[in-house]
């Protein structure tokens, strides 16, 4: 088994995609197991994403932000029948 560097497998991902080659042939040219290309890619991918931890505002902060009061009434209905009303009336 062949030990590559994170900086090897990016050079090997880069190659592949601009290459005319699918993902099955520059593995088999390269004799590259296909599902640890696919998993060293995947692993590149993760490290460029933002790492978030909250991904959501509470709504006490979103309602400060807002200068306008104005009245609002949302109605979803869901195909088994069940009705969601949201509105700023009380």
């Amino acid at each position: 088994m062949i030990r590559r560097s994170p900086q090897k497998w990016q050079q090997l991902i880069d190659a592949q995609e601009a290459s005319d080659m699918t993902i099955a042939q520059f593995c088999h040219t390269h004799h590259i197991n296909q599902s640890t290309f696919y998993l060293q890619r995947k692993k590149r991918k993760d490290l460029l994403l933002p790492q978030t931890t909250e991904q959501w505002l509470p709504i006490d902060t979103v309602a400060s932000h807002r200068a306008d009061n104005r009245q609002w009434q949302i109605e979803l209905t869901l195909p088994n029948g069940v009705v969601l009303n949201m509105s700023t009336d009380g």
